[in-house]
């Protein structure tokens, strides 16, 4: 009888190993699926960002070529009756198909035919495809810009009897390469700064996004309940390169902005908060919502 229930005794206690084992083993999975979830997540109720500055379109300083007058009644046109005409082009963007560079040149797109065939006189506009729902493209070879500036700029041109052509550009070259003289207007999502408005001129102010969202790979939204928890040292923190959005995350988390990570293109910096490269990804309302989801 001792005999048995020794016997038995071991089996329990063998039937019980596999039985850790079993968990640890789920555990050990349950943590590197947590890993390899790369999916997003918007941290809620974190930050007041305070108000939010509308988008204008950029001209060379001094308005050289005597664009404002043009764009600002096109703006009218576009912003009259609560916005009807604004809110036509969101409906059209949020139909198309969205494709982002991996980087961006001058002749990443095709020239544009219409343009280059047209008797109009034509406009340039500068802007960084990369910016969803505002620049991007809608095919996959990347020949199609779309986004809501596109369009603005498209009825900005009709509206003044010009044919446009569209230049890509990384943004933070946008504005230095206006000065020069490279476009005749850029719209790029851009926002009042005193710092712009040295190098040159906005028109009135044609659309306000969403306030900035800071987005965080969903597996770990629960690591930042509050300001304090993002305002440290060892947390990393991504912004695109001479935005508003980069000023405003330095400004709001000091302890953190020496290790800020600032990249031309916001595709990069998705990425990179994926891989866990940084931790998380300040971005304006709209263009962080692109991505969760």
């Amino acid at each position: 009888m001792k005999k048995f229930m020794a016997m038995l005794l071991t089996l329990v206690m063998a039937l019980s190993l596999v039985a850790c084992g079993q968990k640890a083993d789920d555990t050990k999975k349950d943590d590197a699926a947590a890993d390899t979830d790369d999916s997003l997540a918007v941290l809620e109720n974190v930050v007041d960002w305070g108000e939010t500055e509308p988008y204008r379109v950029l001209v060379q300083k001094g308005d050289p070529k005597g664009l404002l007058p043009g764009i600002n009644k096109a703006i009218a046109e576009l912003t009259a009756n609560d916005g009807a005409l604004i809110k036509e082009i969101e409906n059209k963007v949020a139909s198309q198909e969205t494709y982002t560079p991996d980087s961006v040149s001058s002749d990443l797109a095709a020239a544009d035919k219409d343009a280059a065939a047209s008797d109009k006189p034509v406009l340039v506009m500068g802007t960084s495809p990369d910016y969803p729902p505002y620049e991007f493209f809608a095919d996959a070879a990347m020949t199609e810009y779309a986004g809501i500036d596109v369009e603005v700029g498209k009825y900005i041109a009709e509206s003044m009897g010009m044919e446009l052509q569209i230049e890509s550009m990384n943004f933070d070259n946008l504005v230095t390469s206006l000065s020069n003289g490279d476009f005749d207007m850029v719209l790029a999502a851009c926002e009042y700064t005193e710092e712009r408005a040295l190098a040159c001129d906005f028109s009135d102010p044609y659309y306000t996004d969403l306030p900035p969202v800071i987005l965080v790979k969903a597996a770990n939204a629960d690591k930042y309940k509050t300001v304090d928890d993002i305002n440290q040292a060892s947390v990393i923190i991504g912004a695109q390169k001479n935005t508003t959005k980069a000023m405003a995350a330095a400004d709001m988390f000091p302890d953190a902005a020496n290790g800020m990570v600032l990249e031309s293109l916001v595709p990069t910096l998705v990425t990179e908060l994926k891989n866990g490269t940084i931790d998380l990804l300040v971005l304006d309302g709209n263009v962080g919502l692109s991505y969760v989801g």
